[in-house]
């Protein structure tokens, strides 16, 4: 129904305030918040412009979830092959490498208001302006969590003190990264996760490692395709800065991130709320959990904390 092309002018009408509840409308409506789910094509788009805005998004391994409680388990193992033509299912039982994990929906919202004139206005493209607004706002705090989050009421963050990425390396400063603390840290991920290893780090800590040089005096950094050990790069502003007892850097395969979330993005229209100041409100709900399923598949390195 969410991909009909009736919806789809229903729900942009609706958002312009320019027709009553449809059929259509009713049946896609999220009935604890009266919200609707915003349609199939005009997800796409959304989902487009959010995977720009967030680097763990581009990452990490995305799983859509329909199911409407919000507590799901979900599962992970290694994986074995063997050669040979009779498989010995009794050597590849090994439970403890099957492990399950609890996941939560937790709600994330955004305000975004427009100008009555212009959301009346059919010749004003509202589609890409609330879309390119939420997906700028969501991004932003979804990053936030992705890195920092507690788990308490949102995702647990990679730089999570239990449930995150292990520390591969301790820097013997609190101020400053040596040469040798970066190679300690791209070596104490296992193979097999670095790989296809990504580092992540502010602008602030990118800084830094630019200057670094080995003893032969070459640079840390690759300039001509932003590597570091044929590894590639992303700045992510939700990272620490370098700072006492702070995760700084972040190295490994970051597809070992779940991003477990309910799609379709949903919106509900606040139209009495900002009538008086001339504008309308939209009120956009996500419903998503993060968790690093497999911790030793990234490392981080953490300053001194004295």
């Amino acid at each position: 129904m969410i991909n009909s092309t009736t919806y789809y002018n229903d729900f942009w009408n609706e958002m312009r305030g320019k027709q009553a509840v449809t059929d259509s409308l009713y049946n896609n409506r999220e009935s604890k918040t009266n919200a609707y789910h915003l349609p199939g094509e005009s997800n796409k788009k959304y989902t487009a412009v959010l995977q720009k805005e967030s680097a763990v998004r581009q990452l990490a391994t995305v799983v859509n979830a329909t199911r409407s409680d919000s507590r799901l388990w979900t599962f992970d193992c290694e994986g074995q092959a063997e050669w040979g033509d009779m498989v010995n299912l009794e050597g590849m039982d090994n439970e403890g490498d099957f492990q399950r994990f609890e996941v939560q929906a937790y709600r994330l919202s955004e305000l975004v208001r427009l100008g009555l004139e212009f959301a009346s206005d059919q010749s004003f493209a509202i589609e890409d302006y609330v879309i390119g607004k939420m997906a700028r706002c969501f991004g932003t705090s979804e990053e936030q969590a992705f890195i920092n989050g507690t788990g308490e009421n949102q995702p647990t963050g990679i730089l999570h003190a239990t449930d995150g990425a292990e520390t591969g390396v301790t820097a013997e400063s609190d101020s400053a990264i040596s040469y040798d603390e970066i190679i300690k840290l791209y070596l104490s991920v296992d193979k097999k996760y670095r790989k296809h290893g990504t580092w992540l780090m502010n602008d602030e800590t990118a800084l830094a490692l630019r200057t670094l040089k080995d003893s032969a005096g070459n640079y840390l950094w690759k300039e001509s395709d932003e590597t570091i050990f044929s590894k590639p790069v992303q700045s992510v502003d939700s990272m620490p800065s370098i700072g006492k007892g702070q995760k700084v850097i972040a190295f490994g395969d970051f597809s070992n991130y779940w991003l477990v979330q309910r799609f379709p993005l949903t919106i509900r229209t606040l139209k009495e709320k900002f009538a008086m100041r001339g504008q309308v409100g939209y009120l956009g709900c996500e419903y998503l959990d993060g968790k690093l399923i497999r911790k030793d598949a990234v490392k981080v390195l953490q300053m001194a904390a004295d």
